[in-house]
C-alpha cells in the first residue's frame, strides 16, 4: 500500500462557514487529498491526509489567512511561544470570566515566564478602586461598555510593568441582560503598551459556561495576533 500522509493546522477565530469557499477550492484542485475540518471554539483545526506530500496544501492555508494561522500548535502553545521570544509579559483585568482567561493561561507549564497576572474586578467597586475606571463612566456608560474596558486596560498598564493588558467585562447570564445589552454582551480590550487599545463587542450565545468559553478564546486568540502581527480583531 503508498504510503499515507497526514498534516494538520489550526486556524484560530475562524469557522467552518468562513473557512468553507477555500476548502471546497482545495477539495476540487487535490481530489486525491481527503480534508476535513474539526471545529472547536473560537478555533477550526485542518486535517489533511493522501499519498504525498501536504506541504504545498499547509502552505496555501497560511498563505490564504496569515494572520489566523497558527500551524501545528494549538493556541495556548502558540501564545506562550510568541510571548516568551518576544520577552513580553501580559496581565489580566477579568470581570464577567472571573478568572477563566487567566485559568486557561495557567493550564500548561511555563506560563510564569509571560503571565503576570489577572486582577478579577467583579464589582464596581473594584474596577474604580483597582483599575481606576472613573465613577462617571461606571454611572453613565455601565461597568458593560467599551468606555469601562478601554479604562481597565490603562488602568492595567499603569499599575504594572506589562507590555500588553487584556480587559474583559460582559454579561455572562442567566439574568442581568436588558434590551441594550442583553445576556451574552462582552466589551473586550487590549492594549499594547506605547500603543492603540484594540476594543470591540462580542456577542456569545448560548448559555453562561459556553459564553465564557466563547470569550476566553476569542480574547485569547486576539491576544496572539496582536503579539504574533500587531493585528487589531475588534476595531
Amino acid at each position: 500500500m503508498p504510503a499515507k500522509f497526514e498534516r494538520r493546522c489550526s486556524l484560530c477565530l475562524l469557522n467552518e462557514g468562513e473557512l468553507l469557499p477555500f476548502i471546497e477550492q482545495l477539495r476540487k484542485d487535490e481530489p486525491a487529498i481527503d480534508i476535513a475540518l474539526i471545529p472547536s471554539v473560537g478555533a477550526v483545526e485542518i486535517l489533511f491526509t493522501g499519498e504525498k506530500s501536504l506541504d504545498s496544501l499547509v502552505e496555501k492555508v497560511k498563505n490564504k489567512f496569515p494572520t489566523f494561522f497558527l500551524g501545528d500548535e494549538d493556541l495556548l502553545h502558540s501564545l506562550q511561544s510568541a510571548f516568551i521570544s518576544k520577552k513580553s509579559s501580559v496581565a489580566l483585568a477579568e470581570s464577567c470570566t472571573g478568572g477563566a482567561m487567566a485559568a486557561k493561561i495557567t493550564s500548561i507549564p511555563d506560563a510564569s515566564k509571560y503571565f503576570l497576572g489577572s486582577v478579577v474586578a467583579y464589582s464596581n467597586e473594584w474596577k474604580e478602586s483597582f483599575l481606576h475606571v472613573s465613577r462617571t463612566t461606571l454611572e453613565q456608560k455601565g461597568a458593560v461598555s467599551k468606555e469601562a474596558v478601554v479604562e481597565m486596560v490603562k488602568g492595567l498598564l499603569d499599575e504594572t510593568n506589562a507590555d500588553y493588558a487584556v480587559a474583559i467585562s460582559g454579561i455572562a447570564g442567566p439574568g442581568g441582560g436588558t434590551r441594550e445589552k442583553p445576556v451574552g454582551t462582552i466589551y473586550v480590550a487590549i492594549g499594547k503598551r506605547g500603543d492603540k487599545i484594540d476594543v470591540g463587542l462580542i456577542q456569545a450565545p448560548g448559555g453562561r459556561n459556553s459564553a465564557i468559553e466563547m470569550a476566553v478564546h476569542l480574547c485569547l486568540g486576539a491576544l496572539w495576533r496582536r503579539i504574533v502581527h500587531n493585528a487589531v480583531t475588534f476595531s
